[in-house]
């Protein structure tokens, strides 16, 4: 997406990805990426939260929920800060969207809305993300084909990041929706296994890429 205006503070802010033409990328760059919650961008997962999400509280360095504190895993900070406006100019025209199975969508939502990025920038997970599949249900059944319904984008042009902890998500995607690109988070995403997946995504890989392992720490 090329914009995208949000309300901070009674102000309309707009956010541009607009890289110069010299900056623009030679490689294949994902048309959707898309990530996983629980685990994979964020601690700890929604049911075994001791209350229900309310605010992000900066003393603490995350959304609090009850006697716990949901934060982002610090190599998932860093992704998502490279979608942020002056990130990194290759996923300018990478349209972001999140995909869980949690039983509890509300409390996956407040977390959305009140997680920052970046805390001294201040923009919310949720001003990155264009599209949401967050219900029970299987991601290779029912998530990746609404998503395709809603935006449009083939198979072949998805990447898509997973814990895969209580099962094999990834696999479950790559068997039902031919041509996406999986990638196993199984310590939370970092740097190195999202640039791993863009890698393996522009030299065509697809399915579950298996050649991403040494990226795992």
């Amino acid at each position: 997406r090329a914009s995208r205006s949000v309300v901070r503070g009674g102000l309309l802010v707009k956010f541009c990805r607009c890289p110069s033409m010299s900056s623009m990328p030679t490689a294949a760059v994902p048309k959707l990426i898309v990530f996983d919650l629980d685990a994979c961008l964020w601690t700890p997962e929604m049911y075994e939260l001791s209350g229900r999400p309310t605010k992000y509280d900066a003393a603490r360095g995350g959304v609090a929920a009850g006697g716990d504190v949901v934060r982002l895993f610090s190599g998932a900070a860093a992704v998502l800060a490279r979608f942020l406006p002056g990130g990194d100019p290759r996923l300018s025209s990478a349209t972001v969207a999140v995909a869980s199975s949690t039983t509890e969508p509300a409390y996956a939502a407040t977390c959305l809305e009140n997680l920052p990025v970046s805390p001294e920038r201040g923009e919310t997970v949720a001003d990155l993300v264009d599209h949401r599949q967050i219900y029970p249900g299987s991601k290779g059944r029912q998530h990746f084909p609404a998503l395709q319904r809603e935006t449009g984008v083939p198979f072949d042009q998805m990447l898509f990041f997973d814990d895969c902890t209580y099962g094999d998500n990834c696999g479950d995607v790559a068997r039902s929706c031919p041509g996406v690109a999986c990638v196993r988070t199984p310590h939370g995403l970092t740097e190195a296994l999202f640039d791993a997946g863009l890698a393996a995504f522009a030299r065509g890989e697809r399915g579950v890429l298996d050649a991403v392992k040494d990226a795992v720490k």
